[in-house]
């Protein structure tokens, strides 16, 4: 049985929750690891176990105000590993959230969308 991951936020780390019962799959606030390893290797490690048994529809929702390179690769790498499954035995929708104005936020998810194969909503929030 895959095991609940809740990080709670410090400064440099963002929220991060992964509950697979919940269906809740969530990145928030700044991520800015001084060891993007140390954070995030058990996060790529919970995805690969749970793209072994997805649930049927698979909702990833990033809400983040920054991010830095190394987190930059540590998504991309994520998202290329729940593509896999999208149609497969899963159905994959991811959302990313930006600030009103924040054109880099708007900027990077863009990118992203535009190199998946994968349903992925842009959506402007309010501060």
């Amino acid at each position: 049985m895959l095991k609940k991951i809740h990080i709670e936020p410090s400064i440099d780390t963002p929220t991060i929750i992964l509950d697979k019962d919940k269906g809740e799959l969530s990145f928030s606030g700044r991520s800015l690891p001084e060891d993007v390893y140390k954070l995030y290797t058990p996060i790529q490690e919970w995805f690969k176990e749970y793209c072994l048994d997805p649930n049927p529809e698979t909702e990833i929702k990033f809400n983040l105000e920054y991010f830095n390179s190394s987190t930059a690769r540590i998504i991309v790498k994520i998202l290329i590993e729940t593509e896999k499954i999208h149609d497969k035995t899963s159905r994959v929708h991811i959302t990313w959230y930006y600030n009103t104005n924040d054109e880099v936020m708007y900027d990077r998810g863009m990118e992203l969308k535009s190199v998946l194969k994968i349903p992925f909503d842009i959506v402007e929030k309010d501060k």
